[in-house]
């Protein structure tokens, strides 16, 4: 007789799921219930059966079919054309003039620590220097790499002979010793020739979807060791720097990064990293900050999608080997300040946190940034620039505060919200174009555009926009989406309805309506 006991499920829940202790659907690949309330599913861990020798099932013995960083290159070999259509801009391709394309870069030496990667390491396989080898030849290949080091370098940091750009310094020599990263450079080098209009060839963009393919496997391979062995210091930056490139070619190529499955899959090793006392390096700083700024940026549209942790934020604080600024040009203590507020409005959103309590947050956290100076932090350089785009932060900031705990209550039109609008577009006003710390200025321009219903503002907004387009060669599709949108259902809005009533911005980026929550990614 059979009994009434039912059988246990051998497929696991999800990661968010386990972590809240509640029941998951166990749907894939992502869960809807994370799905219906608004959160971002972490997915589902790698499971591993182990069976008896003896009694196990037994299968053939054959190669495994994945293997950390031995990635099998694509016969297929793409070749640049010969001529490019090119446009008259800052963005013009330096690679004709740059480098023989026979000739390999002159790269800075490797740290000591990152030359530790070949010594008694699985990624040291005679097939794996072949193929690193074999792709470095290749003449396409010395071309991206050219694009990245004279051009996306400088726009992706700000130029300072005081602090050396870290992309540069740092992830363009590892990229000479491990091929994920090397394919993670090359796919995003691609898609901005592509967005920028220097090479809208079909064969860049394949060479942009190819590399990007290669590079999502050998994370994947990373992560997989992570899992079943660890990983030692080389390794966790090789994944810290391929999930930032990746990342940034998610931005590049639509302003959207799918599911949030990069940020979310490297939170907990950004936790483990500064958990460390020891194996700190300027490196690993640059990589968890740049990681950690973009979290703050996707909590922005929406709170709950919010994943590292607050000693990550705070460790970056306190890091004095590394200056945020330089590459995001927000100041330290500005993303600081906001990041106490979304990890609240987090625990709010997921009733962990008492709407007083919140309120409380809410109303400290305001007064100290109209108090915050913008004089007084210690700048990368004496450029004045420097001082409005933080000006421009800090009412970003303000706005986004403004916006709890009901993002629908307080209407555009409300003093507070048109005062910080007024004070990001006259900071903006005031930093040359030719700055090169006028392309930072693009969040703070996306904040006030969302929260204006003045038509020259808006205006303006765009104006801004496509020159900090024109300088970048980043698209920046999602933004723009985005700001339309927000215009066109408030303009409505005001016409059905003689309240004045926000269309918060936010509700188009993370909101329970939306069936799929994708990053929503500035830089």
């Amino acid at each position: 007789m059979a009994s009434g006991r039912q059988p246990s499920r051998s497929d696991p829940v999800c990661d968010t799921c386990r972590r809240k202790c509640r029941k998951c659907d166990r749907t894939r690949p992502y869960c809807n219930r994370c799905t219906t309330k608004g959160l971002v599913c972490e997915g589902y861990s790698l499971q591993f059966k182990v069976y008896d020798k003896t009694t196990g099932p037994k299968k053939p013995q054959a190669k495994p079919r994945v293997r950390a960083l031995s990635i099998e290159a694509n016969s297929t070999t793409c070749t640049t054309p010969a001529s490019r259509p090119r446009r008259s801009s800052a963005l013009s391709s330096p690679i004709s003039n740059a480098a023989p394309s026979n000739s390999p870069l002159q790269i800075s030496p490797a740290s000591s620590s990152q030359s530790q990667l070949l010594v008694g390491s699985p990624f040291s396989s005679p097939n794996h220097s072949a193929q690193l080898n074999d792709l470095l030849s290749d003449e396409q290949t010395q071309n991206l790499l050219v694009h990245f080091d004279v051009a996306l370098c400088d726009i992706l940091s700000t130029l300072s002979t005081e602090h050396p750009n870290p992309f540069r310094m740092y992830i363009l020599p590892l990229a000479y010793q491990h091929a994920g990263l090397l394919h993670a450079i090359l796919g995003l080098s691609a898609c901005h020739l592509r967005s920028s209009e220097i090479d809208s060839s079909q064969t860049t963009h394949t060479a942009a979807i190819h590399h990007k393919l290669l590079a999502i496997q050998s994370l994947g391979a990373l992560l997989l060791k992570e899992e079943c062995f660890g990983l030692n210091d080389i390794e966790e930056e090789l994944a810290l720097a391929v999930v930032l490139i990746l990342v940034l070619d998610d931005i590049c190529d639509s302003g959207k990064s799918l599911h949030g499955a990069h940020l979310n899959g490297v939170a907990f090793l950004c936790s483990r990293i500064v958990a460390n006392p020891t194996g700190h390096s300027p490196f690993k700083t640059f990589l968890v900050a740049a990681l950690a700024w973009l979290d703050i940026l996707r909590g922005f549209t929406g709170a709950e999608k919010l994943a590292f942790a607050p000693s990550v934020r705070k460790w970056v604080v306190d890091a004095d080997d590394f200056s945020l600024e330089t590459v995001v040009g927000c100041p330290v203590e500005l993303f600081y300040a906001i990041g106490t507020v979304l990890e609240a409005g987090k625990a709010y959103l997921a009733k962990e946190l008492p709407v007083e309590s919140f309120e409380q947050v809410l109303h400290e956290t305001e007064n100290d940034l109209r108090l915050w100076d913008s004089d007084q932090p210690s700048y990368p350089t004496s450029d004045p620039s420097w001082r409005l785009l933080a000006h421009a932060y800090r009412h970003a900031c303000i706005l986004r505060v403004l916006r709890f705990p009901n993002t629908f209550a307080t209407p555009c039109t409300d003093s507070r919200v048109r005062e910080s609008v007024d004070n990001i577009l006259e900071a903006c006003a005031q930093v040359p174009w030719s700055s090169p710390l006028y392309k930072k200025m693009l969040f703070p321009l996306f904040m006030a555009g969302a929260d204006t219903t003045i038509k020259h503002q808006q205006h303006y907004v765009k104006i801004c926009i496509a020159e900090i387009q024109h300088i970048t060669g980043f698209p920046q599709p999602a933004v723009m989406a985005i700001l339309q949108t927000v215009w066109h259902e408030r303009t409505a809005a005001e016409t059905s309805s003689s309240a004045p009533v926000n269309v918060p911005w936010m509700e188009y980026t993370c909101s329970s309506s939306l069936q799929r929550q994708h990053d929503y990614l500035f830089f």
